[in-house]
């Protein structure tokens, strides 16, 4: 088994050789860049599943504490601004009107480009949608953008420190 999770590090970060124009510094760790591109995207899924589900706390744990979230006309600063953010979309999803049909949203996020700044910093972008409607469907792309973020690494996990939406 140790073999095989070498093997798939290994292909990862040829993969991610390839796929950035940047040379790695001649002492820089291959299989922990791919590692941390790994991770990184693992993040950005994660925030897509949380935000779907109005997960308060999985929400709030994705971001650095001094993390900024800009949007447009909103700037939200610190986990606490970030928190009360999605609790009050948790509450007025669970607040619609009973006779109206529940509805669910899902985020796609594609075309993911990180590049690194240092071992501990990276510039991450990706393009989004959402998909909404009624739960069971019909659904329909109900709004698109792309993120601009900056994720750090602390005690060894990736954070977003700083997203704009514009």
């Amino acid at each position: 088994m140790q073999s095989l999770t070498t093997f798939v590090l290994r292909l990862l970060a040829t993969v991610a050789l390839l796929l950035t124009d940047r040379v790695l510094a001649a002492d820089a760790d291959p299989l922990t860049e791919a590692a941390d591109r790994v991770a990184i995207q693992q993040l950005i899924v994660k925030y897509a599943h949380v935000y779907d589900a109005l997960d308060v706390e999985g929400y709030v744990s994705i971001f650095a504490e001094d993390a900024v979230f800009t949007f447009p006309g909103n700037e939200l600063k610190g986990r606490a601004a970030i928190r009360s953010f999605i609790t009050g979309a948790r509450q007025r999803r669970s607040s619609a009107a009973p006779t109206q049909p529940a509805t669910q949203s899902y985020h796609s996020i594609s075309n993911t480009l990180i590049d690194f700044v240092s071992p501990d910093r990276a510039h991450h972008r990706s393009y989004w949608q959402v998909l909404s409607g009624p739960v069971g469907g019909p659904f329909s792309v109900t709004n698109m953008g792309y993120y601009d973020d900056v994720v750090v690494k602390r005690n060894g996990e990736w954070l977003i420190q700083q997203r704009t939406i514009p």
